[in-house]
């Protein structure tokens, strides 16, 4: 028994020694700050909406619209889900397909908690039965996640002119491309650290070590574009939420496609980047809202009504979709036995 109580005691004693400047500003960063800014955020939406312009706007609720619209953003999430299964398998972790969407849908979850470890931690807790397991299943789970972001930035990057908008004129938008070069340029840099990382590891542990995987360059861009249709796919769950709730639904054309897919890629990116916001409410929410009002004001809508119906249709294509992903994550669970198990492939074995 004592040895048993000698490691908790020391984390205790570990966790009671912080300064009690770093345990406030933990607090803060995790709870106050997101409470601040969704509150902040829905104040402002509070407000918009309040225009008595809205209250003659006959608003369209076609359901028609909105279940195609919920089922690409599970098509896309699939893609995603699909390409971490293919870094498992390259990693030497032959994970079924049914496997891996099941971890990677449960643990979307993790999101809504302060942080984005938790969506990592979650899959390793699925799948990693060992230590050798975690290890596999927490850098594939980063470097999918990073390669999905990245390409949602480099999707948003390039068909940002298509919006032909002064990004100075929008407040807190100025610093836009370059925050979406960094993101873009973020797996590449990754992957050279993966290889580094193999030489070296190679190097010490000699000629005739197990064999490590490279994280490849030809997957990667695999990746990048798997990831970009997916994007693509978000771009269209916009168009038909927005076809939903519009009061006249206007027609499909593939530039206003490709205009959305850009608004919905830079959304969900900045999102992303607002780590301390759970699923990144409220940045994502603002930035989109933002960009639809432009995207409506150039139709011809006037600046009030566009604000509003810009607002209404950023938090239904937030509901529809958050419904979605809780929905098949439930069925996925389900239906997915516990016990159909990963098998783990020596990386020898693989590399024959």
């Amino acid at each position: 028994m004592a040895t048993n109580t000698k490691p908790r005691a020391a984390k205790i004693v570990q966790c009671t020694s912080m300064p009690k400047w770093k345990r406030l500003v933990r607090v803060f960063m995790r709870y106050v700050l997101p409470l601040v800014v969704i509150f902040a955020v829905g104040m402002h939406f509070y407000n918009i909406l309040r225009d008595p312009k809205l209250h003659e706007v006959h608003y369209a609720f076609r359901v028609q619209w909105l279940i195609p619209a919920a089922l690409l953003y599970l098509v896309a999430h699939t893609i995603w889900a699909t390409f971490w299964v293919l870094l498992l398998r390259n990693q030497g972790f032959h994970a079924s397909y049914p496997t891996g969407w099941r971890a990677y849908f449960i643990s979307q979850y993790g999101k809504y908690l302060p942080g984005k470890v938790w969506v990592i931690l979650i899959r390793i807790v699925m799948l990693g039965a060992t230590r050798k397991d975690k290890t596999i299943v927490g850098v594939t789970a980063t470097f999918e996640t990073l390669t999905s972001m990245a390409a949602g930035a480099m999707v948003g990057a390039f068909l940002l002119p298509m919006l032909k908008i002064d990004l100075t004129s929008i407040k807190g938008f100025s610093a836009l491309n370059y925050i979406l070069l960094v993101v873009a340029l973020v797996p590449i840099g990754l992957g050279l650290l993966h290889r580094l990382s193999v030489q070296v590891a190679r190097i010490k542990r000699g000629p005739n070590a197990e064999h490590i995987p490279h994280l490849g360059i030809l997957l990667l861009v695999r990746g990048l574009a798997q990831a970009a249709v997916g994007y693509f796919l978000l771009g269209l769950s916009l168009w038909m939420t927005m076809q939903a709730i519009l009061p006249q639904a206007g027609s499909f054309d593939w530039d206003t496609l490709l205009r959305l897919t850009a608004i919905s890629s830079i959304a969900y990116i900045i999102g992303f980047i607002a780590f301390f916001l759970p699923g990144g409410v409220g940045a994502r929410e603002y930035v989109l809202a933002a960009l639809l009002t432009v995207e409506l004001k150039a139709a011809g809508v006037e600046v009030g009504i566009a604000q509003g119906l810009a607002v209404v249709i950023t938090l239904i294509l937030r509901l529809i979709w958050t419904i979605a992903e809780i929905l098949v994550a439930v069925l996925l669970y389900k239906f997915i036995p516990a016990s159909h198990r990963p098998v783990l492939i020596p990386a020898k074995e693989l590399a024959e």
